[in-house]
């Protein structure tokens, strides 16, 4: 079937519902896809409409490009106006308002697309006139058309690229949903459950550009990217003979991942590391989609029952590892060593081991939540046992193509250059990225004055990292040359438009790129680094094995050490005590609800409940999880993680967290390392409450409003609870109710032992 036919197809299905009259009506009617025939449907996208006529206000087109005056404009996804209406993620209600009655498949999309590049379908010379190139490389990108914001120009809705995708693995199979033009992870039946969420790629004829070049700017420009190569795409490349002129192209895909953590452990160790399964694996990981169903090339990893299990060997008895007898361990795990460089740490293998499951003659013994021996952290650096492994299936590898019918041709260089591939944990905040986190900080949003007491680790998008794909992942067909895997770029020879940023839509699906993933530091939530030794010289580049084994055990460090990594690990510093051990990282930055964390309701994201209000001997304490006891592999293993709350928590509801509880700190003094933040949530103006501390303070707060229940933290280990040994108790001293909000500069306030609440400036 021709490619205009599947368009037309595409047109007829959406037309009767609601499309016909939201087209005609934002093109001022020059627009009309009920075409009678293909042919006539194919003078319609083509023409030149006038664009003065356009009515660019509805919800989901102010972005679309004010270069664009056509339905299709060939080897211009972002200047169609049909392609923006039927990608766009914002363009979801009809003419008069209405919900639209369906929206495009990812088929349908993708037939599109490709017809916008097979209108008149090129031949490589002239691509090479166009580029001004003596070659073209077929190249493989991630891919995602994106409202302007989230583009590198951010002037206009366009297709963005990277070299590197994101999937993310999950427990139930994966959803598209039509609407968001992507891909979620919830399932609506269980909220304890994930979908894994692909990375979709692509191939095309591509150029290498410098990042000094005038024609190209790359997402986030780092210092030194003008002495850099950068893949910029060219044309897509798809099956049949539309694609390039004379030739019947045909794509032959490969994906390849693997997870060699407990490995890499095992080297750590200096003990036996097989290369076979549980301790390298390539099974089970992720697997390119059915075509048939999905369309486009995507990466989509493989369910699981749960988001670890126990590793077992091929005749089924658990795998254990020798944990080291009077180790340095200081949170209750086996820590192998870490070096460091401009980039963080090195990590050739996995920095923080799960080793609190004791395996004594095959049977597994819990040292969470053994009453014999109350002091895990002791037990786990006595060492000299046998501990359980546990595999997770995240991974990384490559994502490649290839084209017979483009070998031998004149000016195309037959070198593979596959994509790299990240198969990674889940993302807790969907709907909050950590670009727009970074952006946020850089803006004049934030007081200055503030950056330096909010953060401990401050935020910074996996983008702006300069270095190879993995080089030791085996038969690693990756560039070491090529550092600016993870950079952003956009379609090659697009004029910029001028103008002021457009208005969008926010896209509230998941991204698989890379601007969405956290940096490399201590390491990122995606992927740590490592160094390929050479000879006299170290080469840095990713490495996705240096994150915990399994991942949980390093997302509960992430959780517990105060929003480190921002927007990807939830900070909930809040539910444990101090046993984190670091005090520069004490203190909650982006505080989580009381519902969020399970102190009410039935839903703590972690599985873990927050902290509560008991009575010893007559007097009051918060009791909360002790550190080194909490277990977040024990609640990967039981299924009890959920992103149902914090997945819908946006951007801006991050950010005025944050900033509410940044006042809030600034007001009280000593710093955020001082309070145990006990109680927060957000309310309304009509909260009875908030309406008597305003009324009381002679004050008024703009919304949002949230409010804080906190406690003077004191040093010093705190007593273990007498309900639980793994609990531990906080003094309830010098508490402080607050009032607070991102959009004022005072806070209102209410003492231990004082009756009313008082206004307080914000000195910031």
């Amino acid at each position: 079937m021709a490619l205009i036919d599947e368009v037309k197809a595409a047109c007829d299905r959406l037309a009767p519902l609601g499309w016909r009259e939201l087209l005609l009506d934002i093109s001022g009617g020059q627009l009309d896809i009920s075409a009678p025939s293909t042919s006539e449907l194919r003078k319609r996208v083509v023409k030149d409409l006038d664009r003065s006529a356009f009515r660019l206000t509805h919800p989901g087109f102010q972005d679309f490009s004010r270069l664009g005056s056509r339905g299709i404009t060939g080897g211009q996804p972002g200047r169609s106006l049909l392609f923006h209406a039927f990608a766009g993620p914002g363009v979801l209600t009809g003419k008069t308002g209405q919900v639209l009655g369906d929206y495009p498949t990812l088929l349908e999309i993708e037939a599109l697309e490709n017809l916008i590049f097979g209108l008149n379908p090129p031949t490589v010379q002239e691509l090479l006139t166009r580029t001004g190139e003596a070659k073209l490389s077929i190249i493989v990108f991630a891919n995602e058309y994106r409202p302007a914001k989230d583009t590198c120009s951010r002037l206009e809705a366009a297709p963005t690229f990277s070299r590197t995708g994101i999937a993310r693995v999950g427990t139930a199979p994966a959803l598209y949903d039509r609407a968001k033009r992507g891909f979620w992870s919830e399932v609506k039946e269980n909220a304890f459950s994930f979908r894994v969420v692909p990375s979709r790629f692509a191939a095309y004829l591509a150029v290498l550009r410098k990042g000094s070049d005038g024609n190209f700017i790359p997402m986030r420009p780092q210092p030194g990217d003008e002495k850099l190569n950068f893949w910029i795409p060219v044309h897509k490349l798809f099956d049949g003979k539309e694609c390039l002129s004379g030739l019947d192209i045909k794509l032959a895909w490969t994906a390849r991942h693997v997870n060699e953590k407990l490995r890499r452990v095992r080297v750590s160790l200096g003990q036996s590391a097989p290369t076979t399964p549980p301790f390298r694996f390539n099974d089970s990981i992720a697997e390119l989609g059915d075509s048939s169903v999905f369309g486009n090339v995507l990466v989509v990893p493989v369910p699981h029952s749960a988001l670890v299990e126990l590793a077992v060997g091929a005749d089924g008895t658990v795998q254990t590892f020798t944990v080291p007898k009077k180790n340095k361990s200081a949170f209750a795990a086996y820590e192998p060593g870490v070096g460091s460089d401009n980039f963080g740490e090195i990590r050739s293998a996995p920095a923080y081991v799960h080793a609190r499951t004791r395996v004594v003659d095959g049977k597994l013994m819990d040292l969470n939540a053994d009453p014999s021996q109350p002091d895990v952290l002791k037990a786990v650096r006595d060492g000299g046992y046998e501990a359980a492994h546990y595999i997770d299936f995240t991974g990384e590898g490559e994502v490649g193509v290839q084209c017979p019918a483009l070998g031998g041709v004149s000016g195309i260089d037959s070198a593979e250059h596959p994509a790299y591939s990240l198969v990674s944990a889940p993302d807790f905040f969907p709907s909050a990225g950590q670009r727009e986190l970074t952006e946020w900080t850089e803006s004049k949003e934030v007081p200055k004055s503030l950056l330096t007491r909010i953060w401990g680790v401050s935020p910074s998008p996996l983008c702006d990292v300069r270095l190879p794909a993995n080089l030791q992942l085996p038969q690693s067909s990756f560039d070491p040359n090529e550092t600016t895997v993870v950079a952003l770029v956009p379609l090659d020879g697009l004029k910029v438009p001028n103008g002021p940023e457009p208005q969008c839509v926010d896209a509230v699906r998941h991204s698989c790129l890379p601007d969405d993933g956290a940096g490399v530091f201590q390491p990122g939530w995606d992927v740590s680094h490592d160094m390929l030794k050479k000879g006299n010289k170290s080469i840095p580049h990713l490495a996705a094995y240096g994150l915990g084994s399994p991942f949980p055990e390093d997302a509960k460090l992430c959780a517990a050490l105060s929003t480190f990594w921002p927007t990807v690990a939830p900070d909930i510093t809040r539910s444990f005590d101090s046993g984190a051990g670091n005090a520069s990282l004490t203190g909650t930055v982006a505080p989580l609800t009381d519902e969020e964390i399970g102190q009410s309701g039935k839903t703590p994201w972690d599985g873990i409940p927050g902290p509560k209000v008991i009575s010893v001997n007559g007097i009051q304490f918060i009791e909360c999880e002790g550190f080194l006891h909490a277990d977040y592999v024990r609640s990967a293993l039981e299924n009890r993680f959920t992103a149902r709350l914090t997945g819908q928590i946006g951007t801006d509801e991050y950010q005025n967290r944050i900033l509410a509880a940044a006042f809030v700190y600034a007001a009280l003094g000593e710093g955020r390392t001082a309070w145990f933040l006990f109680s927060f949530r957000g309310v309304s103006s009509a909260d009875p409450e908030f309406v008597q501390a305003q009324a009381e303070a002679n004050a008024t707060l703009q919304g949002p409003i949230y409010r804080f229940d906190l406690f003077r933290r004191l040093a010093g280990p705190a007593p273990v609870s007498p309900t639980d040994f793994r609990k531990r108790l906080l003094p309830m001293n010098d508490q402080r109710l607050v009032f607070a909000s991102p959009k004022n500069r005072q806070i209102l306030i209410r003492r231990q032992n004082q009756t009313t609440f008082a206004a307080v400036p914000v000195n910031v």
